[in-house]
């Protein structure tokens, strides 16, 4: 059984430290996890006043390949995550956060931190944070995905919206986490997910899973071959192929997830 990941944020946590009270990151300066994570430590509200005018909001934003929002991940594949704090009026803002399993334990891989963002550790916990306020709210970082049967990943985020005086109030904190499923829909599935697109100009698919779509007529010659990566479109021009009946044959690479199987179409190509 797959395991489930339940998320749950405190609405009225108090600490005695914030994040951009250390504005090179809470984890760097204090050694400390406040993303609200399973585990975590209280987040950053004494430090920065939640009952600010500021009115922080976050939200986190995956992002795959194709630059579509996520609703599921697979295994291996790299996303583009976006944490991103807004609010009214503030002078700069800051952020940290992670990805857990339902254990507690990291999530895939983060790299490439991008504007104001710095990749580090509390103990075993990777984090992502600011290392300096940005003046866009907006803080980047590729993650590459877990293994095949991790189960359901956790993001969690705690923002700041801040008014960069150095004092402990007149900031506004926010916390926000997203659960994200593993996708198990495997190539055999493609049938009824992707089934090829089909036209007088010839043959679109899309594949699940990196491998190799081949193309040939019934006399077993072979009209087109490729590499084809996941999630990739691929169209095969009608002059390519020739009217009539074709068989599309799409084999995943080795390594691939053991359920995923070759997938075999017959198609027309109208004149």
């Amino acid at each position: 059984m797959k395991n489930k990941i339940a998320i749950a944020l405190s609405v009225a946590i108090i600490s005695t430290s914030g994040l951009l009270s250390s504005s090179n990151g809470v984890a760097e300066v204090q050694d400390q996890d406040r993303t609200g994570a399973p585990g975590s430590a209280d987040a950053c509200t004494l430090c920065h006043d939640p009952g600010s005018s500021l009115n922080a909001a976050s939200s986190i934003i995956v992002m795959d390949s194709s630059g579509l929002e996520a609703d599921s991940w697979v295994a291996g594949e790299t996303y583009d995550v976006n944490f991103v704090v807004t609010g009214t009026g503030a002078a700069g803002y800051g952020f940290q956060a992670t990805a857990v399993l339902t254990n507690g334990s990291n999530a895939g891989d983060f790299t490439n931190p991008g504007s104001s963002t710095q990749l580090e550790s509390v103990g075993s916990r990777h984090i992502v944070e600011h290392n300096s306020p940005s003046t866009t709210g907006i803080f980047t970082a590729t993650w590459t995905a877990p293994t095949e049967g991790s189960g359901d990943v956790g993001f969690y985020m705690s923002g700041i919206a801040a008014n960069l005086l150095d004092g402990n109030n007149g900031d506004s904190h926010a916390a926000t986490a997203l659960a994200l499923p593993e996708n198990d829909m495997a190539v055999n599935d493609l049938e009824s997910m992707n089934q090829p697109l089909i036209s007088a100009l010839g043959v679109t698919l899309k594949a699940n899973v990196d491998g190799n779509l081949s193309i040939y007529d019934l006399s077993g010659r072979m009209n087109f071959t490729s590499s084809v990566y996941s999630q990739e479109s691929v169209t095969v021009n009608a002059s390519e192929l020739g009217n009539g009946i074709q068989i599309i044959r799409f084999t995943p690479n080795a390594g691939s997830r053991s359920n995923y199987t070759a997938q075999t179409w017959k198609i027309i190509i109208p004149s």
